[in-house]
């Protein structure tokens, strides 16, 4: 951003900001459609979040039962905020974009940042009810709302770290897999 600031103060362009074969490539990638196979591998990836996600967030209601803590309405619903992305990828590979290479994977990096911050320091808003404390003090005991709530198993902090294990290889993979294709296209 301070660049172009820069170059209209100083009214002149060192070098061109992309070269025309670049603008033409780029128009071509995002123009061109994913083949079933691509457009198969990718949705699989996107399958493979969403169930982690459901998971943990299944694993939040056992933890409610397992309290005896009533979940908010007002959390479920900003809960849903979480399943935008993979919804919105699901789309963008149904029309086999090869925008779902990068849909998929920020939404895979967005949820996982999202869900280790949130439990492993603290939210950045208080509407998570007695997620709002992190899972070290949730496992010592808090009260939250007159109630006296302790205890996170092992099960619950492998159904936060899986997200971590699908994220790393899933970001490698499609990051890898978006290379190939536009290279393909290139040729």
């Amino acid at each position: 951003m301070l660049f172009f600031i820069y170059q209209a103060v100083n009214k002149k362009q060192e070098e061109p900001i992309m070269t025309l074969k670049q603008e033409k490539n780029r128009a071509k990638f995002l123009d061109s459609r994913l083949d079933d196979d691509t457009a198969a591998k990718v949705e699989k990836w996107n399958l493979a979040l969403l169930g982690v996600t459901l998971l943990h967030d299944a694993d939040h209601i056992m933890q409610a039962h397992r309290w005896n803590y009533h979940i908010p309405l007002q959390l479920w619903i900003i809960n849903l905020a979480v399943y935008v992305m993979p919804v919105v990828s699901e789309f963008l590979i149904r029309n086999k974009r090869p925008s779902s290479f990068g849909a998929v994977t920020a939404g895979g990096l967005l949820t996982t940042l999202a869900f280790e911050k949130v439990h492993f320091w603290k939210p950045t808003t208080d509407v998570w009810g007695v997620w709002n404390n992190n899972y070290f003090k949730i496992n010592k005991g808090v009260w939250h709302e007159g109630q006296f709530i302790q205890g996170i198993t092992w099960y619950d902090w492998v159904l936060l770290l899986d997200l971590v294990a699908l994220c790393i290889p899933m970001t490698y993979k499609l990051l890898k897999m978006r290379k190939e294709y536009k290279e393909q296209l290139e040729k």
